[in-house]
This record gives structure tokens, C-alpha cells and sequence, in this order.
């Protein structure tokens, strides 16, 4: 039963996804880090981006505007552009795998983040206290973060985390450094005498 509601989730995502399909092969690549200078690129990127914003100096609603602008306009122009540019009698059948596999896993990682949303207020039923003493202490924490830190740098480094994050996962970045922490020598105890 899962499966199917999944492959109707895949489907709806592929005829929603339809018009940047072409866009959507080299984005992958770039988000994967399959060339050593993509993660640099996306840095690069996103640091333009943000060093403009912080320089135009925008209260937060002409800040969300002018985001919400430009996200509009890249959803105009780069189906147009890549109709333009590349022939849609090109798209292969490879092509089409790879669209899929693409859509699977927005639909999967889509289904994660769900999945962990709906533990997450289900601790209130089944574990009230360690429910609120979640809830209390991430709320605390990002409370002092938002007053500690600038929220426009705050918005870079999430922005940083979540674009790099598919080339961590997919080079096992994440996994190595676990390894590493875990071969890590123990400091022996200080026995009291």
C-alpha cells in the first residue's frame, strides 16, 4: 500500500517538476558534487546572493518580496530558457530514468521529513515530559541564536546546509567524520586516589 501511494506521490511530483525536467539533470549534478568545484560554486552563489541582500539593507518584508521576486522570475525564465536551449526531442530515455530517480527521491526525503514531523508531536501522546523538554530547549536555543546572531548570516548558514547537504550525503562526508570521532582515542577517566 505504501509502495503505491509513493508512486503516486512520484507521479504527481513528475508532472508538477515537468517543465524544469531539463534543468533538473544538471541541478542534480551540482547539488551531488560530481565535479570538485560544485560545492565552491554553491558557496559562491549563495554568498552573492546574500552579500546583496545584506547590503540592500531591506526590512524583512520587502526582504521576503524580493526573494519571493526573484523565485518567481527564476520559475518564469528557466523553463523558457531551456526549451530554448536545449531540444525537448533530445530527452532520452536515460534522461527520463534519471528525472525519476530524481522525483523518487524528492518524494522520499518529502516522506523522511513527514515521517519525523509525526514522531515528533506523536512524543506528546506517548512521552509528554520528553516532548516539552525538547520543544522547550530547541525553542531556547534558537531564541538565543535569533537575538545572539545576525538572522540574515543565521539564513546564509542554514541556506549553506541545506543546499551542501545532498553532496555530504553523497560523498558519505558525514559518515567518515562519524568513523573518525568514533576511532577517536578515549581520554582515560581521572580516578580519585
Amino acid at each position: 500500500m505504501a509502495d503505491i501511494i509513493q508512486e503516486q506521490q512520484v507521479k504527481r511530483v513528475k508532472r508538477f517538476l515537468e517543465s524544469w525536467r531539463m534543468a533538473l539533470l544538471p541541478l542534480k549534478s551540482v547539488l551531488i558534487w560530481e565535479q570538485q568545484w560544485h560545492p565552491c560554486a554553491i558557496l559562491a552563489f549563495l554568498s552573492i546572493l546574500f552579500l546583496t541582500i545584506s547590503l540592500m539593507d531591506l526590512s524583512i518584508l520587502a526582504t521576503i518580496s524580493v526573494v519571493g521576486l526573484i523565485l518567481n522570475f527564476i520559475d518564469f525564465i528557466v523553463p523558457i530558457m531551456c526549451n530554448t536551449i536545449c531540444n525537448p526531442g533530445s530527452w532520452t530515455g536515460q534522461n527520463e530514468k534519471m528525472y525519476e530517480d530524481i522525483c523518487r527521491s524528492i518524494v522520499i526525503t518529502y516522506n523522511k521529513i513527514i515521517s519525523n514531523i509525526k514522531s515528533f508531536y506523536a512524543l506528546r501522546e506517548t512521552s509528554p515530559p520528553m516532548y516539552y523538554l525538547i520543544s522547550i530547549s530547541m525553542l531556547s536555543v534558537s531564541t538565543w541564536m535569533a537575538a545572539s546572531i545576525n538572522n540574515v548570516f543565521l539564513l546564509y548558514i542554514f541556506s549553506a546546509i541545506v543546499l551542501l547537504w545532498p553532496g555530504i550525503q553523497h560523498r558519505g562526508i558525514l559518515n567518515t567524520v562519524l568513523s573518525f570521532v568514533n576511532k577517536a582515542p578515549k581520554m582515560a577517566s581521572l580516578k580519585s586516589d
